[in-house]
């Protein structure tokens, strides 16, 4: 892994950067929708966040640079809470996250991760190898890529994500917070395989 010192101003820069999407769930989603949705969950193993903020990132597989401008994008959390370190997010005390990704269809991965060990002047962000969690977006679909889960301790050599599968459970959360979409037309594609970066990753 790669370590970056960064100065207060760049690390604004890197908090405040946005995707081509903010990555917000649609106001609206059908069949007949001309984009697709990718769903699932991040999930973090320990009780306190070791990190102020994570980034995960995921890319087309194109060519086209205007196609990858428009649709590359980022997850990213901020485990901040009333000013100190934790985590705020969905379900299973806060440390699971759902996440709904629209984009135009094709195939994409998740390639990377990043994580900034505090916000400051003297804060470091940690950039990962690469790797490849792949997955589709299909035109009014929504396809469910499993549940990650980021070991925050975990020893060199050991995964640092798991993808497993907890559809039966995500898909009920999911359709608790986004009862604007029409989830009929849900698909179980949970990542079984792709490249684990040389152990970073284990699919289950």
């Amino acid at each position: 892994m790669k370590i970056r010192y960064i100065l207060l101003f760049l690390s604004a820069i890197a908090i405040g950067c946005n995707s081509a999407s903010n990555d917000k769930a649609p106001q609206a989603f059908t069949k007949d929708s001309e984009k697709g949705l990718i769903i699932g969950t991040l999930t973090f193993d320990s009780d306190e966040p070791k990190n102020d903020i994570y980034r995960f990132f995921y890319y087309p597989e194109s060519t086209d640079k205007k196609f990858i401008k428009k649709n590359d994008g980022k997850i990213m959390i901020k485990a901040r809470v009333d000013g100190k370190r934790g985590f705020n997010g969905d379900f299973n005390d806060k440390k699971s996250y759902l996440f709904v990704i629209e984009r135009d269809p094709g195939r994409y991965a998740f390639t990377e991760y990043n994580f900034l060990n505090h916000i400051g002047e003297t804060g470091m962000v940690n950039f990962s190898k690469k790797f490849a969690i792949p997955f589709e977006v299909k035109k009014g679909e929504i396809n469910y890529v499993g549940e990650l889960t980021f070991h925050s301790y975990a020893e060199p050599g050991s995964p640092r994500i798991t993808v497993s599968d907890n559809y039966s459970r995500d898909i009920q959360e999911l359709k608790n917070k986004y009862s604007q979409i029409d989830w009929d037309n849900s698909h179980n594609k949970t990542v079984k395989s792709g490249d684990t970066g040389n152990g970073l990753i284990e699919f289950k």
